[in-house]
């Protein structure tokens, strides 16, 4: 499937989003591994570059300029550069990196089924915790409703609070699906 057949799937339907999981995973957590051993930040790291993709490309319409590999590559070394450099570990970690490396990935993947069924555990948990976390994470997500549309929907005072609970609720849910991927 080409870059171009995918980005008309997830504009059609943003559940279609789990294809750059699938095509996209296994590469950059393995070029971000060269950069950073914690395998746990690198996975929050490339959910966070996939929620960025959404952002900027899909859900703002742009035209991408280059291969989703390529954009997904760029989001995810930028976000180790930064923490290493706070952290105090920045690192030579281009050595040995082949950008001549092919994006594919094996839909019978282990590491992806148990990833996809993490975050389905995660939603269920959410879910049955009660509170607004997982409307608000569907409608954001799944419904390409705006902040604003959230904020009138669930009864926030405005677009701000709207986000600042949003990303309240992404947080919970990461830390739900690493808790479960830890297991």
């Amino acid at each position: 499937m080409t870059d171009n057949e995918i980005l008309e799937l997830i504009r059609k339907n943003s559940e279609n989003i789990d294809l750059l999981y699938d095509r996209h995973n296994e590469y950059c957590l393995n070029m971000m591994y060269k950069m950073s051993h914690n395998t746990v930040l690198n996975k929050e790291i490339f959910v966070d570059s996939v929620n960025v993709f959404y952002e900027k490309i899909i859900r703002a319409n742009k035209a991408l300029t280059c291969s989703i590999q390529t954009y997904l590559n760029s989001v995810c070394i930028n976000q180790v550069l930064v923490r290493l450099k706070k952290n105090g570990k920045f690192i030579e970690y281009l050595e040995g990196y082949d950008e001549r490396i092919t994006d594919w990935l094996d839909d019978d993947d282990d590491f992806l089924v148990s990833e996809k069924k993490a975050l389905s555990e995660a939603m269920e948990k959410l879910n049955a915790s009660g509170g607004k976390c997982y409307e608000i994470i569907r409608s954001y997500f799944y419904e390409k409703k705006t902040m604003v549309e959230i904020a009138d929907e669930f009864g926030y005072t405005n677009e701000a609070n709207a986000r600042n609970q949003k990303s309240r609720c992404q947080k919970r849910l990461k830390e739900l699906v690493f808790g479960i991927l830890k297991k």
